[in-house]
Formats: C-alpha cells, sequence, structure tokens
C-alpha cells in the first residue's frame, strides 16, 4: 500500500459483494482502531449486521486479520492501527 497515513479492509470470500469493494482505504485519523474502521466501511444495514451484533460487538464467525494476525490474539476491537496496515475480513469458513 505504501501510504504511511492509510490503512486498507480487504473483503474475502464473498463480502466484497456485501461491502460492493474487494478493498477499502481510509485516512488513520479517521479510523484509530479495528473497530473503528469497521464501522466507517459498513455503509448499509446489511454490512453492518455481518460484521456486529445487536451490542456493536463482532460477530462470533467473522475472523480478522491485522498484517497476517488474528486480532483475537492483539487487543480485539480495539487493536490500535498503524499508517499501512492491511486488515482482512474473512466471513464464515465452511467445507467438508
Amino acid at each position: 500500500m505504501g501510504n504511511t497515513f492509510k490503512v486498507e479492509a480487504v473483503f474475502y470470500g464473498g463480502l466484497e459483494h456485501i461491502f460492493k469493494k474487494k478493498k477499502i482505504e481510509a485516512d488513520l485519523s479517521l479510523v484509530p482502531d479495528i473497530r473503528s474502521l469497521l464501522k466507517y466501511c459498513c455503509v448499509s444495514n446489511e454490512s453492518r449486521t455481518k460484521l456486529f451484533d445487536g451490542s456493536s460487538n463482532l460477530q462470533p464467525d467473522i475472523t480478522i486479520l491485522r498484517n497476517g494476525r488474528n486480532i483475537v490474539f492483539q487487543n480485539g476491537l480495539e487493536t490500535m492501527l498503524s499508517g499501512g496496515d492491511t486488515i482482512a475480513i474473512f466471513p464464515p469458513m465452511t467445507g467438508g
């Protein structure tokens, strides 16, 4: 990405259809943490309910990686962002 004042959210597994984009770039001054980045990306009720439950907690079947590392092992939705971060957002994984 290269810009030290931007962060990027990348949607996988069909989420790009809900968010109408594969990637969304945001200015770090507007989105200092994961929660604010996700809220910034949610422009419709469908996208909000896909990521958040009624209490503004992350849906349990959504996986989010910050620079390849699961945010569960960081500070969850309060994980602070740095310029150049890439946030990968995955829907529930299924298979057999």
